[in-house]
């Protein structure tokens, strides 16, 4: 499990966490949420960028201020960011976060590493719904310019031989490819583009179309490699096939040439949600996680449905084994269930994280559930005197 640190960058103060398969970090705007999950996408992208091509980037705070949009005042000679996991560990500090420390933990867990897609997902991304000629957009590589991509590669997939259905919707999707038009078929049969949708469905349709494609269909595929890869990859092979055996040589090579998995980085799935759709795109990212493949999910947010929709997924999968039949066919959530081991729920204050899941994984006291009582304390004021209106 790969932890990070960061310290001294924008509102984030001390932050240390663990990075599980379902990584939650809730709280208000500002807060530093998506400071947190844009630093993770970076070192995993990072981290995937040595292992492919065997030199570290060399303009780390120019990645990270164009990629992910940052402001130059968010860092200083304090900030500080460390990266460790089961392969490596690299450390960036101060105002120009300056690479300092590198370190392989073992050779036998660098020939061991599998390469994965990385995605982060902006809350922007109805960007790609509304505005037409989309093909035409060019500006600067960030975030939002790759999920366009990523879309792009994505939708073409989806043609109206073959739609695909948008959560609880009730409608479908299809790429007219001619027209360079995204489509959707009704439930009545008709058809509009995307672009005329509701804001809803401008947002939750790019994400389900490239949620599909990146736990599915890249791995039917072999993605490219870039010439400095290449070169690093025959190397490595050359230095290792005097010493590995023709099965391990195969398990390099697969582990180098093919994604096994994708981390996906979420800024606020509840975007322009009704809540009951909230709680169906969590079942639903959970069901895809739910494979042999290396998947894994961190999410930014501020719904209290998208927090308890995951508790329900959580307590099912600590019960479910005793549900009776009859009940089992009453929930909504069982394809995905997990385990509550395998998610951590962060809670963001004054630039720390604090952990709220109890000893069993399950959700404790939480900031939502003190806003929802500060929300009804007026109500409570004003309900001693309704008894005298009537």
């Amino acid at each position: 499990m790969a932890k990070i640190k960061i310290q001294n960058i924008g509102p984030i103060v001390d932050v240390e966490m663990e990075i599980n398969k379902v990584n939650v970090i809730m709280g208000p705007q500002s807060s530093g949420k998506s400071t947190i999950a844009k630093i993770i996408s970076y070192c995993q992208w990072a981290e995937k960028r040595y292992y492919l091509s065997g030199v570290f980037s060399t303009s780390t705070l120019d990645n990270i201020i164009n990629f992910h949009r940052f402001d130059n005042n968010y860092f200083n000679e304090n900030s500080l960011i460390v990266y460790k996991s089961d392969f490596t560990q690299f450390m960036f500090k101060g105002k120009d976060l300056r690479k300092i420390e590198i370190n392989n933990e073992t050779f036998d867990s660098y020939l061991e590493y599998k390469k994965k897609k990385n995605i982060y997902v902006p809350s922007e991304r109805n960007f790609v719904s509304a505005i037409p000629n989309l093909r035409k957009y060019n500006e600067t590589n960030d975030n939002v310019i790759s999920f366009i991509y990523d879309w792009f590669s994505a939708k073409r997939i989806y043609l109206k031989k073959n739609p695909l259905p948008i959560l609880n919707f009730d409608v479908k999707y299809y790429y007219q490819e001619l027209l360079d038009e995204d489509m959707l078929i009704l439930k009545d049969g008709k058809e509009i583009a995307l672009r005329t949708a509701s804001s809803g469905l401008q947002s939750i349709t790019p994400l389900c179309i490239v949620l599909e494609s990146l736990t599915k269909d890249i791995y039917e595929k072999k993605p490219p490699i870039s010439v400095m890869e290449k070169d690093n990859f025959e190397k490595l092979i050359i230095d290792e096939s005097v010493r590995r055996t023709e099965v391990e040589i195969k398990a390099l090579i697969d582990n180098r040439t093919y994604y096994h998995g994708t981390n996906f980085i979420i800024e606020e799935p509840e975007q322009n949600l009704f809540p009951e759709t909230q709680r169906d795109l969590i079942y639903y990212l959970l069901e895809k996680l739910q494979s042999e493949r290396e998947h894994s999910l961190t999410i930014s947010t501020h719904s209290p449905y998208i927090l308890y929709a995951l508790n329900n997924c959580m307590l099912g999968g600590l019960v479910f084994d005793k549900i009776s039949e009859e009940d089992t066919k009453l929930i909504k959530c069982q394809p995905a269930l997990i385990d509550p081991q395998k998610v951590s729920i962060y809670e963001i204050r004054d630039g720390k994280l604090e952990k709220i899941q109890q000893d069993d994984g399950l959700i404790g006291a939480n900031y939502f559930d003190q806003n929802m009582k500060e929300v009804m304390d007026d109500f409570y004021v004003f309900l001693k005197y309704y008894d005298d209106e009537e």
